[in-house]
């Protein structure tokens, strides 16, 4: 059952979950667009995404998940696969580099373009995270992640996501798995975004829903609704230590000393 939710009916609905013996998760839906109100509802924890209803139209599906997937800086697993890479000589022929917060216009461009029909970024909620972009609320910020090759100049890998406070939250990534060359890539670029927040100060990566095997081979713990939100709520109400934006490179030697 999906419930209908709104600004006006938030307080309440947050009173009744706050209630509820947690045993699965919880959806609502709302026709309301308006950027803070999305805010508004990122904040207390809900994960948004959006459908369009033959009835009702183009509507916001947010959702208080039964548990989320959570990476604790100490827990990213480097696989082989990726220490094979980082030890390569293709990261000093493709010079890869993780860029943050340069369009978002452009990330959601490749977001439709992978996953084609299959995507919850309809119209309206581009046109939201447009919005956002343009005139961010006080405290919340729409991030563009963007691996690119600096030699090519070529964009191989990417996700869009939000940080409130010291918290960051994945909402959908892209990649480029048709060529050989870029196979692993997708992975540099969560080793190197999971650095970034680190070294910024962010006290955990929301990864969202726990079910994608991905999560859990970065290291990527399932952690139940109660005890995550008792982590959120503590941790968007304080600021890291830097924001998150410029450019982060890595080199098989800078790979080396970190032990990977």
């Amino acid at each position: 059952m999906i419930y209908p939710i709104s600004a006006e009916t938030l307080p309440e609905i947050l009173r009744l979950e706050a209630g509820r013996d947690v045993a699965e998760s919880s959806l609502y839906w709302s026709d309301c667009w308006e950027p803070a109100f999305y805010v508004a509802l990122a904040r207390e924890g809900f994960i948004s995404i959006a459908l369009a209803d033959q009835e009702h139209g183009e509507l916001i599906v947010a959702e208080l998940q039964e548990a989320y997937a959570v990476l604790d800086w100490g827990d990213f697993h480097v696989s082989r696969k990726l220490a094979k890479l980082l030890r390569s000589e293709r990261l000093v022929e493709l010079a890869p580099e993780l860029r943050l917060g340069d369009s978002c216009e452009r990330v959601l461009e490749r977001l439709a373009d992978y996953h084609g029909r299959d995507t919850w970024l309809i119209p309206s909620l581009l046109q939201l995270f447009l919005d956002l972009e343009r005139t961010p609320p006080p405290g919340f910020r729409l991030h563009a992640v963007e691996l690119w090759s600096g030699s090519e100049e070529r964009l191989v890998a990417g996700e869009l996501g939000y940080s409130i406070g010291r918290t960051y939250t994945s909402l959908s990534g892209f990649c480029r798995p048709e060529e050989r060359r870029w196979r692993h890539f997708g992975t540099l670029q969560l080793h190197l975004l999971a650095r970034a927040l680190e070294e910024r100060g962010y006290a955990f990566w929301n990864l969202g829903h726990p079910q994608l095997a991905y999560k859990h081979a970065i290291g990527a713990q399932v952690v139940p609704r109660t005890r995550f939100l008792q982590r959120w709520r503590a941790a968007v109400g304080d600021e890291p230590n830097r924001p998150l934006d410029g450019i982060l490179s890595i080199s098989p030697k800078e790979s080396a000393r970190s032990g990977a």
